[in-house]
């Protein structure tokens, strides 16, 4: 446990704002009986602000709450200390839509907006933003006579939007306190002022331009359904403060650095039986993505992120021509099992003993070192999906939602190997002790000479799962029962989340998301798990 000698007090005052207008003018007109025009204009403000000040000081003659003032203490007054700051951003938009429908069957829309945005510089602050769709209800067609295919619409669009959640001022240098310096002969600290990150005066919007191929249906009389969307999706400009030469003595600025291409299916199938006294409905969704970096900038330099403390070294390398945010590192081949293996093997480090790994020489050259890195794992899923299922019968209902990922992998970086003191995984207890006796896990050793812990396929593991996210069990009263205890309604249910997951992975949960942004998704280093949880309850209404 920690003593502090010397007794302290800090107090601070935060104040946020946020204010918002917004107008919305709408004109609805029918031509007749086949031609329906509605035309939609307006405008939205946004401001957010926040502000903060406070002071502190140190050596209080008491140790009561109640005296514990900045102002009261035995210290000199330029003891005290004081700080405070600003942030604010603002958004303006302007925006116009048309949609038009002739014969209810042909269906055509178009939109533009203008948004503006404080976190831009003067000359980019605006982002102007078009789309165009249209639909056809084939159903509707006096040719149509399918009596099972009840509905059918296809539909088309393209369309532009915008990102701005970059921070604020990344368009210019924002000068900070408190960078104190020593100044004179004598060596006397001095409070300085100094702009921390470089600035950006062309930071513009990135823009996501998306084409969308779909269709909605539904067969006997509602009870299936079926939507299902083909998208191209191109992200241009890309925002990130991707990492630059640290003798620029700053922090990097956020660029427009990059393209990227998603190419994808989506589904969602529905059925429904609400008729007689088992009523149920059960139905699925399915997403398969295919991502592809298109483009990096002036000089298309690969860009690194993900940095872990246990490898001292970055985890992703997002390169054009592959997936953004892929894991990047050295290939493992098992572990060496004698000294005459280690000899025998291309060059790794002159303290590499038996017991080491052995990584792979991917090039040939007798030698194991960067140029021995390729791509080892893809945190993206080849696909997503989803099941649910409602049934009811004689008061009772049950309720269930499964959501998985298969393809995809995580990289478990759960276990700080550059520590001593800290706990290590179970695993280690099957560690190489002598020839024969592993051939996975290394042996134990705190200063890792072979840098065992280096970025590599050793921690790389399918993140695929399937998991039972939602159930409920529920009882309703039934009418004649509620009448006579004079209830509207009376239900009583159980429930359950994250109750189960199927995966292979070994760390503690495999829905980690993406911590640290897209160029650094599924690293694992030590997220909290989702917890389990259980609840019952009573709805009722007299």
């Amino acid at each position: 446990m920690k003593k502090n000698l010397i007794n302290s007090v800090v107090k601070q005052h935060n104040s946020w704002r946020t204010w918002q207008l917004e107008n919305v003018l709408t004109w609805d007109h029918n031509f007749g009986e086949s031609h329906h025009l509605t035309l939609t204009g307006g405008t939205t403000a946004l401001e957010n602000g926040f502000e903060y000040s406070g002071g502190a000081n140190t050596n209080l003659p008491s140790n009561d709450p109640d005296d514990a003032y900045i102002s009261n203490t035995i210290d000199p007054i330029a003891s005290q200390s004081a700080y405070g700051g600003a942030d604010e951003s603002s958004l303006l938009s302007v925006f116009g839509r048309a949609n038009y429908e002739f014969n209810q069957k042909y269906l055509f829309s178009a939109a533009l907006r203008a948004d503006g945005s404080s976190r831009f510089g003067p000359n980019n602050r605006y982002g102007y933003f078009p789309s165009v769709s249209a639909g056809w209800i084939i159903s509707e067609e006096a040719f149509w006579g399918s009596k099972a295919l009840e509905f059918l619409k296809i539909r088309a669009s393209w369309g532009q939007n915008g990102n701005d959640r970059i921070g604020n001022y990344g368009f210019t240098s924002v000068v900070l306190s408190g960078q104190n310096y020593t100044f004179g002969p004598g060596q006397i600290i001095t409070n300085g002022s100094v702009p921390l990150t470089v600035a950006n005066p062309d930071l513009r919007w990135e823009t996501i331009t998306q084409t969308d191929l779909g269709f909605d249906a539904t067969f006997f009389n509602g009870r299936l359904s079926w939507t299902s969307d083909f998208y191209l999706k191109n992200t241009s400009g890309m925002l990130y403060a991707a990492p630059i030469p640290l003798t620029v003595g700053a922090n990097p600025p956020v660029r427009n650095i990059a393209s990227v291409k998603n190419t994808g299916w989506e589904t969602d199938v529905q059925y429904r039986n609400r008729s007689g006294a088992f009523k149920y409905s059960v139905g699925g969704n399915f997403s398969a993505v295919k991502n592809e970096v298109t483009g990096l900038g002036e000089g298309g330099e690969p860009v690194f992120a993900g940095r872990v403390q246990s490898a001292n070294a970055s985890v992703t390398k997002t390169e054009v021509g592959q997936p953004i945010g892929a894991y990047f590192g050295y290939v493992t081949d098992g572990i060496f099992q004698t000294r005459q293996e280690v000899a025998d093997h291309a060059f790794q480090n002159e303290n590499t003993a038996p017991g080491d790994i052995r990584f792979k020489d991917l090039n040939g050259d007798g030698v194991v070192n960067t140029d021995d890195q390729t791509y080892i794992g893809n945190p993206i899923p080849d696909f997503t999906y989803g099941f649910n299922a409602d049934v009811e019968w004689k008061g009772f209902d049950l309720g269930i939602f499964l959501q998985g990922a298969q393809g995809n992998d995580l990289y478990n970086a759960t276990v700080r190997y550059d520590f001593t003191y800290v706990n290590r995984p179970v695993s280690v207890l099957n560690r190489w002790t002598g020839p024969g006796t592993s051939n996975s896990e290394p042996r134990v050793n705190l200063s890792d000479p072979n840098q065992n812990a280096r970025v590599s396929d050793r921690f790389v593991e399918n993140g695929s799962y399937l998991r039972l996210k939602n159930v409920q069990l529920g009882y309703s009263l039934p009418k004649s029962l509620l009448q006579r205890i004079g209830f509207e309604k009376f239900r009583v249910y159980v429930s359950g989340q994250n109750m189960f997951t199927f995966t292979r992975y070994t760390g503690m949960d495999p829905e980690i998301g993406s911590y640290g942004g897209a160029l650094a998704a599924g690293i694992d280093r030590g997220f909290y798990p989702q917890a389990r949880v259980l609840l019952g309850g009573i709805n009722a209404l007299f």
